[in-house]
Formats: C-alpha cells, structure tokens, sequence
C-alpha cells in the first residue's frame, strides 16, 4: 500500500467521510466544491478537499488529521474549512509549494505572515472570512493569477487598493467588494471614485450586511467612463463636480428620485444618451445647453410644468420624450411634436444674457443703472451684466466669466470708452473671440467714422438718445427682439453666420447706392455736356 494510499484511508476514518478521486482537470473547474476529493499524478497525491467544520471533531482527531495531511509532501493543491480559532491551520505551512489554495468560510480575520513563503500560489479563496486589511506581503506574490475576496469586510484603504492593483496590472482575476474591485480594475481619478463611492453608499451598506446588490453598472474604454446606468437609486440629486466624467456617451438615471443636476452637468459634452426618466425633475440646469451631442433624450415621467428652454440647443436631438409630466396646455401639446419643431418653438421662448460695455464715467450720462433696470424687466432678457461703479475684486476674472455667459453685448459708444478705456478694448477683444454680437450705441460725443474704427458699424447699431431716455429704451429692446429673430443668438456658428448674412446684405444695398449714384452723376455730367454745347 503506497503511503498515499494510506493517508486516504486514514482520513476517511478520521472524518467519517468517502473520498473520491477525480483527475485535476475537473477538479481545477470545481475549486469551491471539492470536499472530501482528491486527484493524483503518477503515484502522489497533488489535490486535496475537505470540510471539517460541519463535523464537530474532537481536538485530537483534528489533531490527527493534521499529522495524516503533512504526509502529502508533494501536495500542490488544498481546499480546507476548518474554523479552528479562526485562524490559519498552522500545519498548512509545511505546504510551501503549494499553487492552488482553498480557505473559504473560514472566519479568518487575519492572514499569517508565513504564508509569504508561498511563492508558487496561483489561486487563493479568501471568500467568506472576516478580513480587513490584507497583508502588504500579498502583492509580492508575483506568481498569483486569481484572487477572491469576496463576502469579507475588506476596509477602503491604499494597502488593500495596491494589493489588488498589482494583481490586475499583471493581468491577474480578483474578485473582492464592488467598489475595491471596480478601483483596482480600472484605477480612476481620485475625483471620479470619490463621486461613484457617494453614489453607491446605500448599497454599500446592504453589501455589508450581506444583501443582494447589483453589480455598478459601468462600462470603461481606455481607462474612461463612457456609460454608466444607475437605476432605482435613492439619491435626489448628483454631486457638484459630476461633470468630471466627461467622456460620457451614454447615461440612465431612471427612478431615482433626482429633483435637480449640477451646472457642471452641461460638461458631459459627449452625451448622445440620455435617459432621466421617472425621476421628480422640474427643470434643467442653464448649462444643458451644451450637451449638444444628444441625440436620444429621454425626460419623461417628472415634473417639469414647462418644456425646458435649453433643449433648443440639441441639434443632433431625433428621439425626445417628454410624456407624462404636468406641462401647462400649450406646452402640452408642443411636447407632442418632433424634436425640430419643439427646438423651433423653444427657440423663441429662449430668453438671452446681455452684456453692457461702457466706460465707468459714463455711468451716470447714459443712465445705466435705468437701462439694466428696464433690460432685466422683460420677459426676453433673463439676466444683465454690466460693470457696476463701486465693482471690486479680479475686474478682468469677471469680465471672461460674464461674456462667456453672454448672446449679446450692447457697447455704449463714447469718446472715452472708444479711445481711452483698457476695459472696454478688451471686452470688445473677448466679444470677437467668443463670436458674441455687438450693437453699438453711438453716443452724442462721437461719431460713426469713429465707431468703424473700432470695427462697429452703424447698421448694426443705434443712436444713444439719453435726454429720452425711457423712449430710447423701449425703442432699443425692439431692436433687440428683432435682432434676435434675425440671428439665433443660442449659437456661435449661427452667430457668425448671422452676423455675415446682416453686412452682406448691407454691403450689397451700398454696392447698389453706389452704383445708382454713379449712373446719376454719369447722367448729370453728360447733360452738363450737352448744355455746354448749346451755349458754344
């Protein structure tokens, strides 16, 4: 009888239990469920599995035990529960060629530091343990393939993030709670794991207490969150910098309870999917405006009471549903329609950001107080920048932030903001840049020559009357109103398009003056000449 042999028999009589042999193969497939088998190459024993928790052995047959399994000196595999003090069988150090190591529902807390010696281990279950904090030594076994961790109570920290870090960057499995395992996959910013841990808080608690949860439904390209599905969620709003996962293509928020998104929102600029529906939304925030990428939105089933302004701005928009929330009736029956004519009809609803561009001593002259106070009275105005007398702090910081935010800049034209103010020259400057239409107001102490030197022309702009002032300004908003269903103000390209079209037509109007003129002065000349004839 070979020695193998003999351990067998010892141990089926030890535990009351019929080993059975399988070849390797299957029982390399069926790591979880090997007790009491075994699997042997040539004549030595290299796998072994047993349950001795459910056995209720007294200590000397456990003892026993122990002596009969350090006979297997060329044992490469084993698969024990044995909950002997909830620690680490002590004999199991005598197996330091071990590859394949099974220690699952063993209400382990901690892992023995002489297992560091184990530098062949390829698979190790630590399933089911109590484990906190995993052994900085566990990263340095180089030649670990697979690693689970699951059902353990594994704390969020650097030591346990390397660890599993080092596994898969070496092309490792491990399997370990959601959010560890997701870091240690897929490494992302520290700013976008913070956010998806405060997401994902209440089902860390039920992962804690051993509840059911569904996996974080991400996917990641090269390292980027590109879709991420968070459904039935209990969150009623996402975190202020959530516009950090900006390579974003698809996103679902779907019964969750949200009631409002961050401006940082609008930075999820690559966006072609998005689904908000069954949440308690009543309104978008200003920034939606740049997601112009959606093509598929979904926002029903919330409670807008008004189609919100800034889906305008969404010209790849070809599937929008907007049933279901409590629209007033003309909103009700637009939502009905197609996407292109819903944007038609919103566009011009959309109100516009004005920004008025003076000198500071022309402050009081012009009545600027009175017209920022008109402007922002009317329904088509949601807002008026202006440089207020007593402005202070970073002037130049306020200046990009409001003209960013701005569809028109209405610039007071005078000797002093034209020739002599730094700020102004910059405004205009920051204007061109940012495709921003001007409408100059010619002041009573300059002239048009003057304004065209500055590249503003008066066919664009308007004469500041500031001894009728309040006739002047009703006079200006209508100037507004139509200049903003001459050009869509929502958008640069439009802008500049609109822009274009305005002095083309001018051009082609003095094109044909100056050619009328011409044929009239032709015509004058040559019956000059005909008089001049009679006369000699």
């Amino acid at each position: 009888m070979s020695n193998n042999t003999k351990v067998i028999k010892e141990l089926s009589k030890l535990t009351g239990k019929d080993f059975r042999v399988f070849d390797s193969k299957f029982l390399d497939n069926n790591r979880e469920n090997s007790d009491y088998m075994y699997s042997v190459q040539g004549e030595d024993i290299i796998f072994i599995g047993l349950d001795l928790m459910k056995l209720n052995l007294e200590d000397k047959v456990l003892e026993d035990i122990e002596k009969s399994l350090s006979n297997l000196k060329n044992l490469k595999g084993l698969s024990i529960a044995y909950n002997k003090n909830n620690e680490v069988p002590r004999f199991i150090r005598n197996f330091n060629n071990l590859e394949t190591l099974n220690l699952q529902k063993n209400n382990l807390k901690s892992l023995p530091d002489w297992m560091k010696e184990f530098k062949n281990l390829k698979y190790l279950n630590l399933e089911y343990n109590n484990l906190q904090i995993l052994p900085e030594w566990l990263g340095t076994l180089t030649n670990l393939e697979t690693l689970k961790l699951e059902k353990n109570t594994l704390e969020w920290n650097e030591i346990n993030l390397e660890i599993l870090k080092s596994i898969c960057e070496r092309n490792g499995n491990i399997t370990a709670t959601r959010l560890l395992s997701l870091q240690a996959h897929h490494n992302f910013p520290t700013e976008q794991i913070e956010i998806i841990r405060e997401l994902e808080k209440e089902n860390t608690e039920k992962e804690k207490l051993g509840q059911k949860v569904n996996r974080i439904n991400i996917k990641v390209e090269d390292g980027r969150v590109v879709e991420w599905r968070l459904f039935e969620y209990n969150i009623i709003s996402l975190p202020e910098n959530f516009g950090v996962f900006n390579h974003l293509r698809s996103m679902i928020i779907s019964r969750s309870k949200i009631e409002t998104l961050p401006e940082s929102f609008g930075e999820l600029k690559d966006l072609e999917t998005l689904d908000l529906s069954n949440n308690k939304l009543i309104s978008l925030p200003e920034s939606f405006v740049n997601l112009t990428a959606i093509k598929n939105l979904n926002l029903s089933n919330n409670q807008l009471t008004e189609i919100p302004t800034q889906l305008w701005a969404l010209k790849e928009l070809t599937k929008l549903n907007l049933s279901n929330n409590p629209f007033n009736p003309e909103d009700a029956t637009i939502s009905q329609k197609v996407p292109d004519l819903i944007r038609k009809h919103l566009r011009k609803k959309a109100t516009i950001r004005v920004f008025i561009s003076h000198a500071v001593v022309d402050f009081e002259p012009y009545h600027i107080k009175d017209l920022v106070d008109y402007l922002v009275a009317q329904k088509d105005i949601s807002q008026v920048f202006f440089c207020e007398e007593d402005l202070a702090g970073n002037i130049d910081e306020w200046m990009l932030d409001a003209l960013q935010k701005c569809h028109l800049i209405l610039f007071i034209g005078t000797q002093k903001s034209v020739f002599n103010s730094p700020d102004c020259a910059n405004e205009l400057q920051l204007a061109d840049k940012f495709s921003i239409p001007v409408i100059p107001l010619k002041g009573q102490d300059i002239n048009w020559p003057d304004l065209a030197e500055i590249n503003l022309s008066r066919e664009l702009g308007l004469e500041y009357d500031k001894e009728n002032f309040n006739e002047f300004f009703e006079k200006l908003y209508k100037y507004i109103l139509n200049f903003k269903q001459e050009i869509d103000l929502m958008d640069k390209v439009s802008r500049q398009r609109g822009i274009t079209d305005i002095y083309e037509r001018f051009r082609l109007m003095l094109d044909e003056t100056i050619n009328d003129m011409k044929r009239k002065m032709d015509d004058l000349a040559k019956r000059i000449a005909k008089l001049e004839e009679k006369s000699n």
